[in-house]
């Protein structure tokens, strides 16, 4: 479907309003959606990933040495983008699976 735009009789400054009233209209409608994303999207610590899911260290240690959460290191240290763990969660969500 074609989307026709006429212009008549209209001065730059009104024309350029317009397109910045459009942007800004979207920006707002999407807003929810990045913020979303930039949440999901942050690293945790091995404790903040144990703690999201309600187990214990050792258990978080197993399930990363068996691929059923996958890690990240950073030097020495262990990290789990909440996304990917969001994701195992949903993936393994029968019973019995973990």
């Amino acid at each position: 479907m074609k989307n026709v735009v006429q212009l008549e009789n209209i001065d730059a400054t009104e024309f350029k309003n317009e397109i910045i009233n459009g942007v800004l209209l979207a920006l707002k409608n999407n807003a929810g959606s990045l913020q979303l994303n930039e949440q999901t999207d942050q690293l945790l610590t091995r404790e903040e990933t144990a703690k999201l899911l309600s187990v214990s260290l050792v258990t978080l240690w197993d399930w990363t040495k068996k691929d059923i959460i996958p890690a990240y290191r950073i030097g020495n240290k262990v990290r789990y983008k909440k996304s990917e763990v969001l994701k195992s969660l949903n993936q393994k969500n029968q019973f019995g699976q973990l």
